[in-house]
């Protein structure tokens, strides 16, 4: 190659390679220049300095690339250090929070945590009315919201009106009140930061729906009825006593069922009383709820919270040495564990369910506890609870007005009353609450609770009771021959007209034998004061007690008529071959059914309007007269009416409901009401002060009261008391009348409500509908003859036997 010197092959450099190094001689200098000079000079030389010169650049390049490496894992062990320092910082941080925490905490539980504004919330809390009046429409169920202006004290509820007891027969829809326009139903106490039952939860207080039917958040709204007040009137005469001197303190218990507000509703409202109370000899009101406590000092208006409630009490015992007068609310729900060393000289409100096990001992020691006993919502109080939430949910734009329509809403709550009972944490509540309070009614044994339920005073408890007993307060039945004992008692009740048929039925087949076993165990005497109890109207199936009746049976007559004017169908001849031979359940929710002759029918519910009882009879009695060109009457419908009381007038609003109620059950009744010649058997006890004449049928401003009165006018009117004889008959007949059928209608429960929409809004979310389909809803109730000894005294006992009379109607 040019320049490059003479190109040798692998072997000769091989060679080379292996050949001995001779010595030679050093050349000279310029000898030395002339032999390398053809090999590295010109472009070659360039190239080589060339190369080096590239790889001095690229060994600079490489020592910055080092230094900057060097630089970057100088700036890596600085961050690691600081990232060490860090995380020292921060773990020292944390322990110092929870030593701080743990500080805190023993703060709260030795002195507890003031709570800004509660005070101020509960103490300015703001009132409202709902009231009935004609000024409302019926898109509101007749009913309105009257607000109470800001600071202003309410018009409440007089001690005489919040004192009237439960009456199925007469439901209660409002009281007048001075100073309230419209008949007051209910009140609502609104506080901007919640109450103790709900802890003043802020999380709870900004939610915008609830899991309820109408999904409106009423965690700040205590909805105090007639039954709360009342609870503030005993309270209150017991506090004025005390503070002046007049009587030493000594603690209420409140009891009622599960579920129908104690807590919440009447707990609020005896703190806002108390703490508005005029004399400020009360200085604090301590609150103790849910094994935690609240005291509101008065004096200095805050509220301070206590994580344990032995604190709360160490701190009441405090001030009590102090000579600090207070009041004490105590919340039973799922507190307890301190209830025994509650100090006894302050006052004391026990708030608690009827399960004895938990105020037992309070009791027993306090011998001057005094219990109240509250009752359950009535109807118009849910309806004026739906009206408050759909007011509310209109004012904060949370519905449109367009989308109302309450009567459809209260199909559905209707729905869920007749099942679970009038309890609102459920039937208030959503879907999921009410069917687990359903299906805890389904599976339910209920025979078991038959004797429960004719027991005046005792609560029977356990994890089920209370899903189909309720508790109510009724008179006494002698108040004025124990005038130390209080005038109410409390008494076990069916929780819902559902759960009363079922019971009902359960009774009807084991009757039999528990009156058989009852007949060897008493009197004569005492069996047949016993029979007339446990018979009723069912007396009436029997044609022997029929014709000692008619003997005995008196005309209760007109003005300008005679005792002899009129005789009943029951007196013809031969009328024994038309009474009935088989006992009807009737239940409002029944389908319509005809009405037919040789059945007598009887409510099922309590509340049925007017009568206890009525058959249909294929003749008319003598005497009887219709107007002029009408048709002559062919058949007699016999009402029957069982009362201990010296007169039983009724209200043309009560008829009104009667004749709407056999409408309603009876599809055959429009077309044959106006061609029936009535009569009505009042039956009294041997005993009952005998009714003093014909009863009135007083005006209460319904719309036809005119035609109202005619009609009850036309009604023939008798009396009859179950003497002596007509008792002997009862006890003869136990065992020689051949088999009579109990039978219920055929349920309408698969119709569910909740998911009706016929008029558009207000349908019930799918959340909350729920199918309450009763599997034992169509039943006929027959006894199993061939299982007993005396087939025709057991069959006798069945159709005798009027459970209704004995264990659930011991309230009237």
């Amino acid at each position: 190659m040019e320049g490059g010197g003479v190109k040798r092959t692998r072997d000769e450099m091989e060679g080379e390679a292996v050949a001995p190094v001779e010595q030679a001689e050093a050349p000279a200098r310029d000898q030395v220049t002339a032999a390398v000079g053809p090999a590295i000079s010109g472009d070659g030389l360039m190239q080589l300095m060339a190369m080096l010169t590239e790889m001095k650049q690229e060994m600079g390049a490489m020592k910055q690339e080092m230094n900057a490496m060097n630089n970057r894992m100088d700036a890596m062990n600085n961050r690691m250090d600081a990232i060490r320092q860090e995380l020292k910082e921060e773990i020292k941080g944390v322990s110092e929070k929870v030593n701080k925490l743990d500080v805190r905490v023993e703060a709260l539980a030795n002195k507890g945590v003031e709570i800004d504004g509660a005070y101020d919330a509960v103490f300015n809390a703001r009132w409202s009315y709902v009231v009935r009046s004609d000024t409302y429409d019926k898109k509101w169920l007749g009913m309105g919201v009257v607000r109470v202006g800001e600071g202003e004290q309410p018009h409440l509820w007089s001690e005489e009106q919040a004192d009237v007891p439960y009456d199925p027969k007469e439901p209660w829809e409002g009281d007048v009140v001075p100073g309230v326009s419209g008949k007051l139903v209910m009140a609502t106490l609104k506080s901007q930061k919640g109450w103790p039952y709900m802890l003043f939860s802020a999380d709870e207080i900004q939610k915008e729906k609830a899991e309820s039917l109408t999904e409106y958040n009423a965690v700040c709204d205590a909805y105090i009825r007639r039954e709360n007040v009342r609870v503030w009137h005993i309270v209150k005469k017991g506090l004025v006593e005390w503070l002046n001197g007049v009587k030493s303190v000594h603690p209420f218990i409140v009891i009622g069922a599960p579920g129908i507000g104690k807590s919440f509703a009447t707990g609020s409202l005896l703190l806002y009383q108390m703490l508005h109370y005029k004399p400020e000899w009360l200085k604090v009101v301590a609150y103790f709820i849910k094994e935690r406590a609240y005291i509101f000092h008065r004096e200095d208006r805050r509220v301070v919270y206590y994580e344990e409630q032995t604190v709360a009490v160490r701190k009441v015992n405090e001030m009590i040495r102090k000579g600090v007068k207070g009041y004490i609310i105590f919340d039973m729900g799922r507190s307890g564990v301190t209830i025994n060393h509650l100090p006894r000289s302050w006052g004391i409100v026990l708030i608690t369910s009827p399960k004895e096990s938990k105020f037992h001992e309070f009791a027993k020691q306090r011998q001057c506890t005094t219990p109240i006993y509250m009752n359950c919502y009535e109807d118009a109080e849910f309806k004026a609870a739906l009206v408050w939430e759909r007011k509310s949910q209109l004012e904060k734009k949370q519905i449109k007005l367009k989308d109302v329509n309450l009567e459809n809403i209260w199909k559905a709550l209707d729905n869920r009353i007749y099942v679970v009972g009038p309890l609102p944490r459920y039937v208030l509540g959503d879907g999921e609450c009410f069917s687990a309070a359903l299906s805890k009614i389904l599976v339910e044994d209920v025979n078991r609770y038959v004797r429960h339920l004719s027991n005046k005073a005792e609560w029977y408890v356990d994890d089920t009771t209370n899903k189909i007993v309720k508790l109510v307060r009724v008179r006494s039945d002698w108040p004025e021959e124990s005038p130390n004992e209080p005038l109410y008692e409390p008494r076990n009740k069916a929780v819902s007209t559902y759960v009363r048929g079922r019971i009902l039925r359960k009774a009807t087949e084991n009757f039999a034998k528990l009156t058989i076993s009852f007949s060897e165990l008493v009197t004569t005497r005492e069996w047949c004061a016993f029979k007339f109890e446990s018979s009723g109207v069912l007396a009436f199936t029997v044609g022997s007690v029929v014709t000692e009746v008619v003997r005995h049976l008196k005309y209760l007559p007109r003005k300008g008529e005679t005792k002899e004017s009129r005789t009943s169908v029951l007196a013809r001849v031969g009328a024994s071959r038309l009474l009935p031979t088989s006992v009807h359940q009737l239940c409002f929710r029944d389908k319509p059914v005809e009405v037919v002759a040789e059945c007598l029918y009887q409510p099922a519910e309590e509340n049925f309007p007017v009568v206890d009882g009525f058959f249909l009879v294929d003749a008319v009695g003598e005497g009887v007269s219709f107007t002029e060109g009408a048709v002559a009457p062919i058949q007699t419908i016999v009402l029957i009416q069982v009362t201990r009381a010296r007169d039983h007038h009724t209200t043309t609003s009560k008829v009104e409901a009667f004749r709407d109620r056999m409408a309603r059950s009876f599809t055959n009744w429009k077309e044959m009401e106006s061609r029936l010649s009535y009569e009505i058997i009042y039956v009294q006890h041997a005993e009952s002060t005998t009714l003093t004449g014909r009863q009135r049928c007083a005006r209460s401003g319904v719309a036809d009261d005119a035609g109202i009165e005619k009609f009850w006018s036309g009604i023939h009117q008798f009396l009859v008391k179950l003497e002596a004889p007509i008792a002997k008959l009862i006890l003869q007949d136990i065992h020689n009348v051949a088999t009579a059928e109990v039978t219920c209608g055929e349920s309408d429960l698969r119709y569910d409500p909740e998911k009706a929409t016929d008029d558009g809004g207000d349908a019930v979310g799918e959340a909350a509908q729920t199918d309450v389909t009763a599997p034992d809803a169509n039943v006929t109730t027959v006894v199993d003859t061939d299982r007993v000894e005396d087939v025709t005294g057991l069959a006798r006992e069945v159709r005798d036997a009027n459970i209704t009379t004995v264990a659930l109607d011991n309230t009237e």
